[in-house]
């Protein structure tokens, strides 16, 4: 018959640990706060239990017996990843975690960010598992239920249930591929008018680069609507078509894409790019770890 686990006082086992540890009862109930005749009235209701002596008295101390070497062995790893867990101080050693982190983003995330902050984990923390999931509009939900850790995104939501951070900043671009037959040096306004664009989805919200082409004056041809930045980049180096995107993306992947990276037709500020998280995760020491480790990665 199994033993039930419902008949057992967990507060025993620290108990057994403390008299396995010390050799002693005395020494077992100065390391543990308690009395004698308290350690040695727990000592008797964990042999009830267990239905075995578990130590013997002789001149040397308190001896264990074979059942209790066993059970110490398998308990002692078990107490200690136990406190390791329940100890605010200990709830996360980089070197050992395992801890996955869940990112929404879209690839602009996965392929600027995502490559540089991986090798800087990687040193501190190489078990550890970044996840990343596309950011939809349920983004705040997912964030407030901590379905996800973080948010990596260009719009700047004013929800005041979310944390924001700015991460970094951007400058648009323009790429073409390399013999592009209408733009052989700078892109001008209606260069840029003229050329059929890629583009991504409409989302539910503007961008800033959405109110700039909203303007009079600037509604652009749209040839093709993809889904992500690598598509873009792609349909540009086969094709005549032109698009705007983040110029970092646009200075690490040019040359493999065979493009070539021009200015904005105009002059336009910096667009922010914002980390986003939910307020139960303020203090969390890994969830601070990996928000400095991701700020490092682009500040670095």
């Amino acid at each position: 018959m199994k033993l039930n686990l419902r008949s057992v006082d967990l507060n025993l086992l620290p108990v057994f640990d403390a008299i396995m540890e010390a050799g002693q009862l005395s020494r077992a109930a100065d390391s543990l706060g308690m009395s004698q005749p308290a350690i040695s009235a727990a000592l008797q209701r964990l042999r009830h239990t267990l239905g075995d002596p578990l130590f013997v008295r002789t001149h040397q101390g308190m001896v264990p017996t074979p059942r209790a070497r066993e059970l110490h062995r398998s308990l002692s790893q078990q107490l200690g990843a136990m406190r390791d867990t329940l100890d605010p101080a200990n709830r996360f050693v980089p070197s050992t975690s395992q801890r996955r982190f869940r990112v929404l983003s879209n690839d602009y995330f996965e392929m600027v960010v995502l490559p540089t902050l991986l090798t800087r984990l990687r040193s501190e923390a190489p078990n550890v598992v970044v996840e990343v999931a596309l950011a939809g509009d349920d983004m705040p939900q997912r964030l407030y239920t901590a379905e996800a850790d973080l948010a990596v995104d260009a719009f700047a939501t004013e929800n005041d249930r979310l944390r924001r951070q700015v991460l970094l900043a951007e400058r648009l671009a323009v790429v073409a591929r390399q013999d592009h037959p209408d733009l052989q040096g700078d892109c001008s306004k209606q260069q840029f008018l003229d050329a059929e664009h890629v583009v991504l989805p409409d989302r539910n919200r503007r961008l800033p680069l959405d109110q700039i082409l909203n303007e009079p004056g600037w509604q652009r041809r749209t040839g093709a609507r993809v889904t992500q930045f690598a598509s873009m980049l792609a349909t540009c180096s086969g094709s005549d078509m032109i698009a705007t995107v983040p110029e970092r993306l646009a200075q690490q992947y040019a040359r493999a894409f065979g493009l070539k990276t021009l200015p904005f037709p105009v002059e336009v500020p910096s667009l922010p790019v914002y980390l986003l998280w939910a307020p139960v995760m303020d203090n969390d020491p890994a969830h601070i770890w990996f928000r400095q480790r991701l700020m490092e990665s682009v500040t670095g």
